[in-house]
């Protein structure tokens, strides 16, 4: 029983090896048969156009026989419109300097009913926040609110170069 137990593992290791060549060698096709066709299809396509060399890859895409494959290919289609007018908008900047958390605490209150998106730039003490944005309107009605916490802030127009 040890005798068969000990070469039964590679016995059946040489069967499945030996299975494997065989289903490899049927699923591929020998080379000389590749060779043959390219030979065959490269004679036919060269009566027809006899200005183009055999030598080279390029001459080898055209004799693929798969029609249903189509050769990957990215195209984008972008179209301008120059002839209309760009309105421009004016952007306009608000600047406030600001001495303590309190006045934070205040201009962060008068944001959140304005929904204004703004930038707090920290230096060590030294707090400013800068808020830009095309309505003034609504920078003017924000630096009059903040004019009552006695707070200073700048509106100025943004320049575009």
């Amino acid at each position: 029983m040890r005798k068969a137990a000990y070469w039964l593992f590679p016995i059946i290791a040489i069967f499945f090896a030996v299975f494997i060549v065989i289903f490899m060698i049927q699923i591929n096709p020998t080379p000389s048969t590749i060779v043959e066709e390219a030979n065959n299809s490269a004679e036919s396509t060269l009566s027809d156009e006899t200005n183009e060399s055999t030598n080279g890859w390029m001459n080898g895409l055209h004799l693929t026989k798969e029609k249903e494959y189509s050769y990957p290919i990215n195209e984008v289609v972008i179209e301008m419109d120059t002839q209309s007018s760009v309105l421009k908008s004016h952007k306009y900047h608000l600047a406030v300097l600001l001495k303590d958390s309190y006045e934070f605490f205040c201009l962060k209150q008068e944001l959140k009913n304005t929904n204004l998106s703004y930038l707090l730039n920290q230096e060590g003490s030294a707090m400013s926040v800068e808020i830009d944005s095309d309505d003034y309107n609504a920078l003017a009605n924000l630096l009059l609110k903040l004019k009552t916490y006695q707070i200073s802030a700048t509106l100025s127009p943004v320049k575009e170069d």
